[in-house]
């Protein structure tokens, strides 16, 4: 992670990817339903990074504690010290242990130190914090004396390996600002707030309708709730930043292949409208959306920072990670 001398009002491209393999799905999916996609990360993920390093892009991967395991008794250790207790039992980490293998080159789809240390060979990336164990801060059952433990626990076994990490992503979105103190408290100074309208309010899991996830879908393609432009003199008076999202890359899909123009029709308005203004404008996605159709996310991927060349070149228009935009709030 590097910090950059930085000219203030400029603008600038903001990339945030969530990784947590199947820390982040196996309450989502059935078993193996969604294995193509959590195996395809290991060749997705080094390809994204080299396009990135060809581009010039800084980025922010929020990275899911348990990734930093080397054994499944290591997994258990940090585990044991953090007692949430969902309501919903099936979200909580430590009841995936009976399925989890021994180690890394046992089971790729739990285990992910490899992948981490690809990242941090690459020039201008951040590794921030998806929580330890992709904790749910919305969800009943779950306490903030729970929540420090696993914020504890990402800090202990990360820290000999990474520099402290500066940015969260809240798991699922779920932005609890009651625990933003434990979050200072840990070392932290920012975290990706979701879009600012009430489509994408914070909300837990068990509250989310089908009709709000179409209408999320829809936003996607068609402008229904703006571009979502950050502007630096909104975050400079944040304690804790909040380096808000402005869209969810959504993958390939071949069903709705025919409105792929759509939704980079849709990124690029938005990037060209920060860029005019000297804005910024925040994509964020997971590495195992690109497990699937890989060659056709990464051509995606590359068009938009293409775009983002273009816009560079007209608009001085710049690429951060979440800390170096919260740096420039510091500053």
């Amino acid at each position: 992670m590097e910090e950059t001398a930085i000219e203030v009002n400029r603008g600038g491209f903001i990339i945030s990817l969530d990784f947590e393999l199947n820390w982040g799905v196996h309450d989502v999916f059935r078993h193996g339903q969604y294995d193509e996609n959590l195996y395809g990360v290991r060749h997705a993920l080094p390809k994204i990074l080299t396009l990135f390093e060809k581009y010039g892009i800084h980025a922010t991967w929020a990275t899911v504690g348990l990734l930093f395991a080397e054994t499944k008794n290591e997994m258990a250790h940090y585990l044991r010290g953090i007692p949430v207790k969902y309501e919903q039992k099936r979200y909580a980490a430590y009841l995936q242990l009976a399925s989890v293998g021994e180690n890394e080159q046992d089971d790729p789809l739990h285990f992910g130190k490899s992948l981490i240390a690809e990242i941090m060979q690459t020039p201008h990336q951040e590794i921030g914090t998806h929580t330890f164990s992709h904790y749910y801060c919305l969800e009943n059952g779950q306490t903030e004396a729970d929540f420090r433990a696993d914020l504890q626990a990402t800090t202990v076994i990360s820290e000999e390996y990474i520099v402290p990490m500066k940015s969260i992503v809240f798991p699922r979105n779920q932005v609890n600002a009651s625990y933003f103190k434990a979050c200072m408290e840990a070392g932290l100074i920012c975290y990706r707030g979701n879009e600012a309208h009430a489509l994408y309010s914070p909300k837990k899991f068990t509250k989310k309708s089908r009709l709000l996830g179409a209408m999320k879908w829809l936003d996607s393609y068609v402008n229904i709730t703006g571009n979502h432009l950050i502007r630096l003199e909104e975050m400079q008076d944040d304690v804790f930043v909040n380096v808000r999202s402005s869209a969810f890359l959504r993958p390939y899909c071949k069903r709705l292949s025919v409105l792929e123009g759509l939704k980079i029709k849709r990124i690029k308005e938005g990037m060209l409208a920060a860029a005019k203004v000297g804005a910024f404008y925040h994509l964020w996605w997971h590495p195992h959306n690109f497990g699937k159709h890989t060659e056709k996310n990464l051509a995606m991927l590359e068009e938009l920072l293409r775009y983002y060349r273009e816009l560079q070149m007209k608009y001085n228009f710049r690429s951060y990670s979440m800390y170096e935009v919260a740096m420039l709030c510091k500053q």
